[in-house]
């Protein structure tokens, strides 16, 4: 494979919290004995927040990650302390649903107004349904990581804390799925979720019997469901449309590059429009997309290099090489040093 060289730099997107969801981290991490002010850019000062709607989720992260160094159950922790008002536009809908089928629904549709951090997905069966849950690979190559098991341990915890507030007690799992290695403290997760857990698995899940679906919701205003989820939805737009082609073409490229597919013609068959006028809004925009494509594969090797312990070939995978030496090759025209080098001095 050609490597071509880029001088064109430019930040990658790697995506946002929003700033109730960050506030219920801060406050767990706080109670464990880490200060939130020591993982948040002085420009993002938490004292001015008030001004803020979100928060890079680099800063989620790190401070997720400080909080797991000082509480072997974080991720466990942090999902205990879940609240309506973790979840701003997201939680009022919830509450607004008929039943919990329709809540499920809300939340694979609407989550992305809550963090960049994963995404959610729900199969209904006849007997058993599927709620699964998957890190966001951009940011975690490697789902199997401790870390990603107590950030989707969190993410289920949540759920189970949240539910009370839906139906008046928490929902009853039928089996958890981890696909992580069993952590040495398995038994405090079984005590928690009451229910059986499987580790190596295929996916991240919590299965339920298809008939708790028709469950209703007791606690919420249903008249207001339509003018909840037209708001929202209002959110998801502006969102999504917040941000420009760059922006979008480089959210995509990661997953794409580690697929293999990632020709300007699968780009604008994900973004919904053709080539050309993806080739059209590109140049509008000052780039050609060999370059974006450079400079993607730039921004995330270097990401890769230092964020992670990822290994030259897996890295170079999952930036679209098939092989290491045209990634040795194209790194060390980015940046003048091989990708070796550049690990060692960072």
């Amino acid at each position: 494979m050609t490597a071509s060289c880029s001088s064109t730099t430019t930040a990658p997107f790697l995506g946002s919290v929003a700033l109730p969801y960050w506030q219920t981290l801060v406050r767990v991490a706080e109670q464990v004995g880490v200060n939130p002010e020591n993982f948040v850019a002085s420009t993002d000062n938490p004292h001015s927040q008030k001004s803020l709607s979100s928060i890079p989720v680099e800063h989620y992260i790190a401070l997720f990650e400080a909080g797991l160094n000082h509480c072997s159950d974080f991720g466990l922790t942090t999902g205990k302390s879940i609240t309506p008002g973790t979840y701003p536009v997201l939680g009022m809908t919830l509450l607004s649903c008929q039943n919990l089928l329709e809540v499920l629904e809300q939340v694979v549709r609407y989550e992305s107004l809550n963090h960049d951090l994963g995404k959610s997905q729900l199969k209904i069966n006849q007997y058993e349904s599927v709620y699964s849950w998957s890190p966001n690979k951009l940011l975690f190559p490697n789902e199997n990581s401790n870390f990603c098991f107590h950030l989707i341990v969190s993410v289920f915890a949540g759920i189970h804390t949240f539910s009370p507030w839906l139906i008046n007690r928490t929902i009853p799992f039928k089996q958890i799925n981890f696909t992580g290695p069993e952590p040495p403290n398995a038994d405090i997760y079984k005590d928690f979720f009451e229910t059986d857990i499987r580790y190596g698995q295929e996916r991240n899940s919590i299965i339920v019997e298809s008939s708790i679906l028709d469950w209703p919701v007791l606690n919420g205003d249903t008249s207001s469901f339509d003018a909840l989820t037209s708001y929202a939805e209002t959110l998801l737009n502006s969102r999504i449309q917040k941000h420009d082609i760059i922006s979008k073409v480089k959210s995509i490229l990661p997953e794409s590059l580690r697929r293999q597919s990632f020709r300007i013609d699968d780009i604008a068959s994900q973004l919904n429009i053709s080539p050309r006028t993806l080739q059209r809004k590109l140049k509008e925009s000052g780039y050609g997309y060999q370059t974006l494509l450079d400079d993607v594969r730039r921004e995330f090797a270097e990401h890769y290099l230092v964020a992670s312990e990822l290994s030259m070939n897996e890295i170079a995978f999952l930036i679209g090489y098939q092989e290491q030496s045209s990634f040795n090759h194209a790194f060390k025209c980015w940046n003048g040093i091989s990708p070796t080098s550049y690990r060692e001095q960072k």
